[in-house]
């Protein structure tokens, strides 16, 4: 967590710059090329990157690992055939030809973080985090200051997800050498097969998750514009990324040692209390910071950004609870509660669309009162799904190979 703070600390830090030197129309078109690129970053892996920290042998991690590569890589391949195959009939801006290459690295990003995560290795997590977010940071600021590109921040986050990867990729290597692993073509059948519910649960979840939570930047373009998409966007932004990732560093702490614990049959809700308690404590006192934030935005970021403030403040409710439940994702994984699991994210993906179509689309509701009534919905689905993990951990599962 600590060094996911600091890495986070850089982009939180240079924002004020990025307000100065980029339109809202700019962050806009950040949100849409992210949202684009996490779309179909999220099947070209099978969702096997999360099966890696749980069989015993690191042997069969490692294999786990070789085959979420290869399957991402034969995607990434697909994906260029298909924008080449697009732009045949539809042009579009240079900079989406590189959203195959981008899906690549975020894939391979994701896939050596979460081998690092089962290998217990938090200081080389941390500093790909370090590496990305500087580089995504300084690309950003010298692409727009230096060459008037407008789409420099795309571009940084490309290059960001780049060198990260680039950096675990020659670490791990240099240990998969020295520990003599090598990919196995009968092993990578096995636990394809062995953890098939992840491609064939995991991964429809992750898409269906994707696509509703992005479901915003994309309408809310077609309703009120991109200046409000970029404010939007970039209110969500500044927040959620930090809490993402300190929620992230513990989900990859806590998914580890609860797999780890179930393996051996032992029990893991004093892990889910003691993590809970943590998450709630954070949550309460980031309360007042949420009260005065649209005074915050306006006086660090510019008084055209108070209305991202705003925003934010209407949707903090939501976002302290997604903070709190967020890092418990992993336990229906563990207990091989994905079909479920799937069940609930349609559900929730009802609730992250049906605000914008009925209260924008049918009633030309402003944005506000369209955030206000999706807030309400998800905290009412969030509270079951979060009473579901703990009565998942209250069972004795079987045990994982």
């Amino acid at each position: 967590m600590t060094g996911t703070t600091i890495a986070q600390a850089i982009p939180i830090a240079i924002s004020p710059i990025l307000t100065r030197i980029y339109t809202p129309e700019d962050f806009g078109l950040l949100a849409l090329f992210i949202s684009i690129v996490s779309i179909m970053a999220v099947v070209s892996t099978g969702k096997y990157e999360l099966a890696i920290i749980l069989p015993k042998s690191n042997t069969y991690g490692f294999q786990l690992l070789s085959l979420t590569l290869m399957i991402a890589f034969v995607v990434s391949i697909f994906y260029v055939f298909s924008i080449l195959s697009i732009s045949i009939f539809y042009s579009f801006d240079f900079i989406y030809f590189l959203l195959p290459i981008t899906v690549l690295f975020i894939a391979s990003n994701n896939i050596f973080d979460r081998y690092n995560n089962r290998i217990k290795n938090y200081k080389l997590m941390s500093y790909q985090r370090l590496i990305k977010t500087t580089v995504e940071s300084t690309m950003s600021i010298l692409l727009m200051f230096l060459f008037s590109i407008k789409s420099g921040m795309i571009w940084g986050f490309i290059f960001g997800y780049f060198i990260s990867s680039f950096t675990m990729l020659y670490i791990n290597y240099k240990s998969f050498k020295k520990s003599k692993l090598n990919p196995s073509i009968n092993k990578v059948k096995v636990l394809a097969k062995r953890y098939m519910n992840f491609p064939k649960y995991n991964m429809p979840h992750a898409l269906l998750n994707t696509v509703s939570s992005n479901a915003p930047i994309f309408l809310i373009p077609i309703f009120y514009g991109n200046t409000t998409l970029g404010l939007y966007a970039f209110g969500l932004k500044i927040i959620q990324a930090p809490l993402t990732l300190i929620s992230s560093s513990i989900f990859n702490v806590l998914g580890q040692k609860i797999a780890e614990e179930h393996s051996k049959g032992n029990e893991i809700r004093s892990i889910f209390i003691y993590i809970l308690k943590k998450l709630s404590f954070v949550a309460i006192l980031l309360i007042p910071f949420f009260i005065y934030i649209d005074d915050i935005f306006a006086y660090i970021f510019g008084s055209e950004w108070r209305i991202a403030g705003e925003y934010v403040q209407i949707l903090s409710p939501w976002i302290l609870f997604v903070f709190i439940v967020s890092p418990f994702a992993t336990i229906p994984h563990i207990y091989n509660e994905q079909k479920k699991a799937f069940v609930l994210e349609i559900m929730y993906s009802l609730v992250r669309i049906l605000p914008f179509i009925i209260g924008a689309g049918l009633f030309n509701l402003e944005l506000k009162s369209v955030l206000i009534i999706y807030t309400i919905s998800a905290i009412i689905l969030l509270t079951y799904g979060f009473n579901w993990y703990y009565s998942l951990i209250n069972l004795k599962g079987e045990k994982v190979i």
